[in-house]
């Protein structure tokens, strides 16, 4: 059983008394769409009606910030705290981090994500703890379920937190991964 230990009010909930799991691979194939299941069908009148508005994306230039300017790193904090305040999310430009180091991320995490089921769940989260596999969310949603998978790890400054974590719970072929 997979599911995530904390609800939207961040206090650990008890796992449901069963629990579906998503397995993403069944969308690979398009023959596999019938194997989906009903968990995960949303109802006629949920789903997308093409009536839906554009969204413009807050984007948040921390090239001021990461400068040390003060009031650049002001005015950055006052532009994340209305972007979340106001919608949510946000988009990030000018962060610092390089191009291709975020296109091995990209690929490290799609190589994850195509991993088997058997294999993700070698980590899985259990209930009350905050790192590991999950695969949808189920003890948050009353009747349909999301297509949800999630990898939390432990970061912590100045260790090698991550790559220790992946390498105890997968082994040494997550050592890239890490």
């Amino acid at each position: 059983m997979t599911v995530d230990s904390v609800a939207n009010s961040g206090h650990p909930v008890a796992p449901p008394s069963e629990s579906v799991v998503f397995d993403a691979s069944v969308l690979q194939h398009e023959s596999n769409v019938s194997n989906i299941p009903k968990e995960f069908m949303w109802p006629e009148e949920e789903l997308f009606s093409g009536e839906a508005r554009e969204l413009s994306v807050p984007i948040i230039d921390l090239g001021g910030f990461l400068s040390g300017d003060p009031v650049a790193v002001m005015e950055s904090c006052k532009q994340v705290q209305e972007a979340c305040e106001k919608h949510g999310f946000f988009l990030i430009v000018n962060h610092g981090v390089d191009e291709e180091f975020m296109t091995d991320v990209h690929r490290q995490l799609k190589w994850f994500f195509e991993l088997p089921l058997s294999e993700k769940g070698r980590a899985r989260r259990e209930f009350g703890e905050y790192t590991g596999y999950a695969s949808s969310l189920t003890n948050r949603f009353k009747s349909s379920l999301p297509w949800k998978e999630t990898l939390s790890l432990p970061y912590i400054q100045g260790t090698n937190s991550v790559e220790d974590y992946l390498l105890k719970s997968y082994g040494d072929q997550f050592k890239e991964f890490g």
